[in-house]
C-alpha cells in the first residue's frame, strides 16, 4: 500500500498511503536541539561478517602467467559479465508477451463497479467501454454552488458508504449515509451486455435532491442521442454494445418536483471536470408561488454527442429505477430486477458463509456486519484501467503500455488504484470467494512486466487514475521493487487442490512470469554479499529525514540504517525472497523441467538456510534479527543553519555518535518479525521463544488493540521523520502485518517444538484484541480504517480503508490458513 497518497495532514506521496494525522499535542523531545557538533562520521569493518582468506598451494599457472595478466583477465571478464547482466536486466520498457484472457467472452461485455472511485459508478472491462457515473446534491433554496457528491472523497463527511452484500462480477448492494441522516441506496445487476440499477432515496423530511445520472463516451465511434422520455432518455450506439437505449423509471408514487432535464455536448471534458461541467451548465428557476429548482441548461444542448446527462429532481423520499437495453438484454421490468437482485444475494451469501463459515460462531451482530462488509466492499471496489504509465527512463519520462489493468483497490477515496504490495493481501481474502477472480487479476499484474522482469510498484493508469494523483508522483522508477506479496497469495493457492486441478493450465502459464521476476528481484536488489539483500531507492543525501525513508518496502519510514548505503542489507526482503524461492520450486516441480526443478529447489535451499539467515542478522546480545547498515544509535533532528532558508536554519539529522555499520538494534518492530511471519524459523529454535517474548510484551509490540509497528523502547516509537513528517509505520497498527503474524503463530501451535503453547496463547489473545477493537471502530465510525493508534484503538489515516484491512474477516475465520 500503492503507494503515494493526499489528504489534508494525510500525504501517501512522500510514504505510500494516505495519511499522517499531525499529533500537535505530544511533546517532541527528539527535535530538541543539539548544541555540540556532531563527531566527524568514521566507518569501520563489519562485525557481522569475517572473510577469512584461503591459502592454497602454487600451481602450474603461476609459472605460465603473470599476476597482472590474471588481474587483467579478471576485470575483463567482470566486465564483460556486468555488461551482460546489465542489458539482461535493464529496463526495456518493452512489455511481456500478454497471458489469454482468463474470462475472455465475458469480460470485455460485462458490466461492473470498476470505477471504485465513484460513489456510483459502472463500466465494463473494455477500453471501449461508455463510463456511467451518478452525482446528486441538495437543492439549496437560496441561488448557491452547492456541493456535489460524485467521486469518493473525504472532504463530503459523509457518516459511511460501502457495498454490503457484492460479489465483483453480478451485482452489489450499497448503502450511502449522507450528512442529514439520510440513507442513498444503490442496487445493480448486470445481464448479457446491459445492466439495470435502483436507487432509493430515504432523506430528511422536507429536503430536496437532485440525482443526475450521466454517460460518457471513451472512443469516436460511440455516439450518444436524446429521447424524448425518461422510458427512452438515452439511446445511440457503440462498437462493443452496439445499439443501446437508456430508460429511467420512477417507482412507488414517486414524482419531480419539476420537469427532468437533460443535457448532450459533443465537447472534450476532462473526465476529472464533469462534475464541475455540470454546475458550470445548471441553470436556477424561481417560477411564482414555488421553490428554486436548478435545471440542467437545455438550450445548448447538441444534436448528437459524446457526453450526456439527465437530472432528477426529488423530494426526501424517492425511488427509480434504471435500464441500459441492448439487443441482447431488452427492457427489464421492476419484477424481474428484485427477483434477480434476490437470487443473486441469496447465491452470495451461501457462497461467503461457505468460504469463511463464521455462522454459529459466539460473534457479535456489529462484528458479522463488519465481517461481510469487509468483503463485500473490497469485491464492489475492484477496477479496471486502460491506459499508460509513466515511467523515468534515462532520466526522461516516457509512457509505458498500454495497459489493461485489472486490481482490487486499498481505499475508494484516496486509493483507488492498483499497489503491487497491496495486491497480495487483497488477494488473500478474494480468493477464498473467486479464485478464478484472484487469479484473473494476478495475471493482470504480470502482463505490465516488462522484458526485465520489472513490474511497477503503483498502476497509475489512465486519465481517471492520474487525475486521483498530483502530477509529480505519478513518474515510476524500473530500478525500484516492491515486496513480491503476489507469491504470498501464490503459496496459498498451490497448496489448494481444487484451484490446482481446476486451473492448471493458467498456473503453468504463470510459471515462467513469477520466475522472471524472482530473477529480477533477486540480482537487481542484491546485497553485498550472496546471501544478502538490499532495497533500492533509499535517499543517501537527504538531510532532513530522520531515518531516510525505504518506500519500496512498502513498510516506508520504518527505520533501517541511519546512513544509507550500498553496503547495507535488509531483513524482511531476504525473507520475501525465500518464500519466493519455495513458490517457484514447488511450481518448477508441477510445471518446470526437470533442470529448472534442480535451479529452483538449490536456490530455496539457498534462501531459506536458517544457520546463514542468523549469520547475517541475529544479535545475541538484543536477541533478535535486524537489518545492518552504517547506523548511529544517537540521531535527532536538530536546526542547523542554513542561509538560503527564511528562518536561517533548517531541521537535520545530527549524529552525536559517529554511524559505523552495525546491526540495527534499536529499531524493533514489524520488519524483524519477518523471519516469524514467513516461517523460516525451526520450531525448536531459541530464537523462536524470543520473538515470541518480544511479541507479548506491552513495552515492546504488545497491545489491547493488535501488535503496534515498533517497539516502545525504540528511540523512533512515534517519532517525526522530518519537522513537518508525522510518524507512520512507527507505532500505529497495521492489519496486514497482524494477519501475517497470526498465521504464523497458528503454524507454530501445530508443530511440534517447546513453545508451540506459548503461540497458541497469544494466537488467541491477538485475535480477540484486533476483532473486539475494529469492531468497536467500525460502530463508532462507520468506516474500516488505514491503521489504529497503538494507544487508543482510535482508527487513523485513510477511511473507508477496505483493502488489507478487510483481512479481519479471514482473522475471524477459523479458516486462517498456514
Amino acid at each position: 500500500m500503492t503507494h503515494s497518497r493526499m489528504v489534508p495532514s494525510i500525504s501517501k506521496y512522500e510514504p505510500k498511503k494516505c495519511r499522517k494525522q499531525t499529533e500537535r499535542g505530544r511533546k517532541e523531545h527528539f527535535m530538541a536541539p543539539r548544541h555540540r557538533r556532531p563527531p566527524r562520521e568514521i566507518e569501520t569493518p563489519s562485525a557481522t561478517i569475517r572473510y577469512e582468506p584461503v591459502v592454497e598451494k602454487g600451481s602450474w599457472l603461476q609459472s605460465c602467467c603473470s599476476w597482472d595478466l590474471l588481474v587483467f583477465l579478471l576485470l575483463v571478464s567482470g566486465a564483460c559479465g556486468f555488461i551482460v547482466l546489465h542489458l539482461y536486466l535493464y529496463p526495456t520498457l518493452d512489455k511481456m508477451s500478454q497471458l489469454p484472457n482468463i474470462d475472455p467472452d465475458n469480460a470485455p461485455f460485462t458490466w461492473g463497479t470498476y470505477r471504485p472511485h465513484m460513489y456510483f459508478g459502472l463500466r465494463t472491462r473494455s477500453p471501449f467501454s461508455p463510463l456511467f457515473g451518478m452525482m446528486w446534491y441538495e437543492q439549496p433554496d437560496t441561488i448557491q454552488r452547492p456541493h456535489i457528491r460524485h467521486w469518493c472523497h473525504q472532504d463530503d463527511h459523509l457518516p459511511g458508504y460501502y457495498w454490503y452484500e457484492a460479489d465483483g462480477r453480478t451485482f452489489g448492494r450499497q448503502n450511502i449515509s449522507d450528512a442529514h441522516k439520510g440513507v442513498i441506496q444503490t442496487d445493480w445487476i448486470n445481464e448479457a451486455n446491459g445492466f439495470a440499477a435502483r436507487v432509493k432515496l430515504n432523506m430528511a423530511k422536507g429536503r430536496r435532491y437532485n440525482v443526475i445520472l450521466y454517460f460518457s463516451a471513451q472512443e469516436l465511434a460511440t455516439r450518444f442521442r436524446l429521447g424524448k422520455h425518461l422510458k427512452d432518455i438515452f439511446y445511440g450506439t457503440n462498437e462493443l454494445l452496439g445499439a443501446f437505449t437508456f430508460s429511467v423509471h420512477l417507482k412507488n408514487g414517486t414524482k419531480l418536483n419539476s420537469s427532468h432535464s437533460t443535457m448532450l455536448t459533443d465537447e472534450r471534458i476532462p473526465i476529472e471536470k464533469y462534475q464541475d461541467y455540470i454546475m458550470e451548465n445548471t441553470q436556477a428557476y424561481n417560477a411564482p408561488n414555488q421553490p428554486l429548482h436548478y435545471l440542467l441548461n437545455e438550450k445548448k444542448n447538441s444534436e448528437e454527442g459524446k457526453f450526456i446527462a439527465v437530472q432528477l429532481n426529488l423530494g426526501n423520499d424517492a425511488e427509480f429505477d434504471i435500464v441500459l437495453q441492448t439487443e441482447k438484454l431488452k427492457a427489464m421490468k421492476s419484477e424481474e430486477f428484485s427477483n434477480t437482485l434476490r437470487s443473486r444475494t441469496y447465491n452470495f451469501n451461501k457462497k461467503y458463509e461457505n468460504a469463511f463459515q463464521l455462522g454459529g460462531k459466539n460473534y457479535t451482530k456489529n462484528q458479522l456486519k463488519m465481517a461481510k462488509v469487509a468483503i463485500s466492499n473490497m469485491l464492489g471496489s475492484m477496477g479496471y484501467w486502460y491506459g499508460h504509465n509513466r515511467v523515468v527512463f534515462n532520466n526522461l519520462i516516457h509512457p509505458y503500455g498500454p495497459h489493461a489493468f485489472f486490481s482490487a483497490v486499498p481505499s475508494r477515496p484516496f486509493f483507488p488504484r492498483g499497489f503491487l504490495w497491496d495486491e497480495g493481501f487483497h488477494q488473500m481474502l478474494i480468493r477464498k470467494m473467486d479464485p478464478k477472480m484472484t487469479l484473473e487479476v494476478i495475471v493482470s499484474w504480470m502482463n505490465v512486466m516488462d522484458t526485465s522482469g520489472w513490474i511497477p510498484r503503483e498502476m497509475i493508469v489512465g486519465s481517471e487514475a492520474e487525475a486521483k494523483v498530483p502530477a509529480e508522483f505519478i513518474p515510476q522508477r524500473p530500478d525500484v521493487a516492491n515486496p513480491p506479496t503476489l507469491f504470498y497469495v501464490m503459496d496459498k493457492l498451490i497448496h489448494d487442490e481444487r484451484t490446482i486441478s481446476r486451473y492448471s493450465g493458467i498456473l503453468k502459464l504463470l510459471y515462467p512470469r513469477l520466475e522472471k521476476w524472482f530473477t529480477w528481484l533477486r540480482i537487481t536488489q542484491a546485497g553485498p554479499s550472496r546471501t544478502t539483500f538490499r532495497w533500492r531507492g533509499r535517499n543517501s543525501t537527504i538531510l532532513s529525514e530522520l531515518n531516510p525513508k525505504t518506500l519500496s518496502s512498502g513498510l516506508d519510514d520504518f527505520p533501517r540504517a541511519s546512513h544509507p548505503t550500498d553496503n547495507e542489507y535488509h531483513l524482511d526482503l531476504k525473507c520475501w525472497l525465500a518464500l519466493a524461492s519455495r513458490v517457484l520450486a514447488r511450481l518448477a516441480r508441477s510445471y518446470g523441467t526437470e533442470q529448472e526443478y534442480q535451479k529452483a529447489s538449490k536456490a530455496m535451499e539457498e534462501l531459506n538456510n536458517f544457520e546463514t539467515l542468523q549469520k547475517d542478522h541475529w544479535s545475541e546480545e538484543a536477541q533478535g534479527f535486524f537489518d545492518y547498515g552504517k547506523h548511529s544509535k544517537d540521531v535527532a533532528l536538530a536546526p542547523v543553519p542554513a542561509s538560503g532558508s527564511p528562518r536561517q536554519f533548517e531541521y537535520q539529522r545530527v549524529a552525536s555518535l559517529a554511524p559505523t555499520y552495525q546491526l540495527v538494534t534499536d529499531a524493533f518492530g514489524y520488519n524483524n518479525l519477518f523471519p516469524l511471519m514467513l516461517k523460516m524459523i525451526p520450531a525448536r529454535s531459541p530464537a523462536l521463544k524470543a520473538t515470541l517474548d518480544k511479541i507479548r510484551d506491552p513495552e515492546v509490540l504488545w497491545t489491547n488493540y493488535g501488535l503496534r509497528s515498533i517497539s516502545k523502547k525504540s528511540p523512533y516509537y512515534l517519532a517525526k521523520n522530518t519537522e513537518h513528517d508525522p510518524p507512520y509505520w512507527r507505532g500505529y497498527i497495521w492489519i496486514n502485518i497482524n494477519y501475517m503474524v497470526l498465521s504464523s503463530l497458528h503454524h507454530y501451535s501445530e508443530q511440534n517444538g517447546p513453545h508451540k503453547d506459548l503461540a497458541k496463547k497469544i494466537f488467541h489473545e491477538l485475535r480477540t484484541n484486533l476483532v473486539t477493537n475494529m469492531a468497536n471502530q467500525f460502530q463508532k465510525t462507520g468506516f474500516l480504517w488505514e491503521n489504529y493508534d497503538d494507544r487508543t484503538g482510535q482508527g487513523r489515516g485513510c477511511h473507508p480503508f477496505t483493502g488489507w484491512s478487510s483481512l479481519i474477516l479471514l482473522i475471524m475465520s477459523d479458516n486462517l490458513d498456514t
